[in-house]
């Protein structure tokens, strides 16, 4: 694995980083388990907070089924991990006396571009500053637009019909999309969504 440390919020609409490579016997895996280190934080406005980990081993683990990797015709494996920032970051209200700390409890998914779909569109104004989530029963997650033009590209997404809800910062309306197919392998585009106030 190259071990370093990552900014998540970086590897979002999209763009993603090669975390590891190696060798697996016969093609089999049933989990994966990732050790974090101790130099997590988080910022909030402007300010750098420790991010205690939840799990005092600090292990990450995301069970992977067959349908969550692909083998290549040279026999690489290959799969994806989304880490969901925004369900995984908790204050920290443990009673100890640091109300200003946050905890890290890892929700963390794998899956495969052949079988997930996509998400994907734009939020104007930039100033409304929106977070996308979107939902089909029990499946949900979450975008964070591109500051530059508002794209925003959520992947990863079990085929079904699903939910956009764009929640309007800064005195911007919220809207919601409802019935948006995603399919297996492809991207489903939306058209540009414009938050008034």
């Amino acid at each position: 694995i190259n071990a370093r440390v990552y900014n998540i919020l970086r590897f979002r609409n999209g763009l993603d980083t090669l975390f590891a490579t190696g060798t697996l016997p016969n093609a089999r895996i049933k989990k994966i388990r990732l050790t974090l280190g101790t130099q997590n934080s988080v910022m909030k406005d402007g300010q750098s907070s420790q991010l205690e980990v939840k799990d005092n081993d600090r292990e990450v683990i995301a069970n992977v089924e067959s349908s969550n990797f692909e083998i290549t015709a040279n026999g690489e494996i290959l799969f994806w991990i989304d880490f969901d920032a925004g369900r995984s970051i908790q204050v920290n209200n443990s009673g100890s006396g640091n109300n200003n700390g946050f905890l890290l409890k890892s929700h963390i998914k794998a899956f495969t571009h052949s079988q997930s779909g996509r998400i994907e569109g734009r939020v104007l104004p930039r100033e409304a500053d929106a977070i996308i989530t979107v939902t089909s029963g029990n499946d949900s997650a979450t975008a964070i637009p591109d500051d530059d033009d508002g794209e925003f590209k959520i992947t990863g997404l079990n085929p079904g019909i699903y939910t956009v809800f764009i929640d309007g910062q800064n005195n911007y309306n919220d809207t919601t999309i409802n019935n948006v197919m995603v399919m297996k392998n492809e991207d489903t585009h939306l058209p540009v969504i414009t938050l008034h106030q």
